[in-house]
């Protein structure tokens, strides 16, 4: 996911407070995202054939279009709720993939739970610059959360079942982030994980969001930027080291992706 870092676009669509007596109950499916931040109170979540209750500083995170029955019948309850979009280049529902739906008990984020608490708080009474610290302590959770699903499941209630096959993508990107300074065809990519280079087309691109020649040229490209900032390689050594028949060629690509020439690009670093 490193890799693919720049593509994130972060959307906030909407927020706020909600309130429930005891015997509030509902039952829906979101469009987007929601990550609700229990504050008082408990929720029962039942989703997927599980069953669990969101206690005060607890977590409960919906993936888009997946039901959910949620009541609280002890006491009343309150939460924070943002509904939000995380797409990695086209592909919208990457989130899907590491396994956050429901429950995410307190003791994964203990340090971040506060701090977005409180920044979701002055966005809410419209302090200066709130917005911004908002949406960095919001991917500073998320990040967490991310993480530490990364590592191991976490231990929570059943998940959905996991729309894409990212895992099985791994050894590919790992290939190509090892190799990045050689050719690299789409046909090899496809024979390492035993698909037909029409199915892995689709495949890759439906999962990471891009053509596995957009991502491999993006990676020759993010490698081009680290060479070019330690000033210790022309150019022209640049584009042969990174597999480019011409400097002409590379600096156009370059361009592209960087807005700058690769001539110009240590200017402004």
């Amino acid at each position: 996911m490193n890799a693919l870092i720049e593509d994130v676009e972060l959307r906030f669509n909407n927020s706020g407070y909600a309130a429930h007596e005891i015997g509030w109950s509902e039952k829906k499916k979101h469009p987007d995202y929601d990550l609700w931040y229990v504050t008082s109170g408990e929720i029962t979540i039942e989703c997927h054939g599980g069953r669990a209750i969101a206690r005060e500083g607890d977590i409960v995170f919906f993936n888009p279009g997946m039901p959910y029955s949620a009541d609280c019948h002890a006491a009343a309850c309150t939460h924070m709720f943002i509904h939000f979009d995380f797409p990695i280049g086209r592909r919208i529902n990457f989130l899907d993939e590491f396994g956050l739906m429901g429950l995410i008990p307190q003791r994964y984020f203990h340090e971040e739970g506060p701090q977005f608490r409180a920044s979701f708080d002055a966005y809410k009474n419209k302090e200066p610059m709130s917005a911004l610290v908002l949406k960095g302590y919001f991917l500073v959770l998320l990040a967490k959360l991310l993480a530490a699903a990364a590592r191991n499941p976490l231990d929570k209630m059943p998940s959905a079942p996991q729309r894409g096959n990212y895992d099985k993508l791994k050894p590919v990107l790992q290939y190509i982030d090892d190799h990045i300074e050689k050719q690299i065809s789409a046909e090899h990519l496809a024979d390492m994980i035993n698909m037909s280079p029409k199915y892995f087309y689709a495949f890759f691109k439906a999962n990471i969001g891009l053509t596995p020649q957009h991502y491999i040229t993006k990676m020759k490209m993010n490698r081009a930027r680290e060479l070019l900032m330690g000033r210790k390689l022309t150019v022209k050594q640049i584009a042969y080291q990174l597999g480019f028949s011409d400097p002409y060629t590379f600096s156009k690509i370059f361009k592209r992706f960087h807005q700058l020439p690769p001539s110009r690009f240590t200017d402004y670093t």
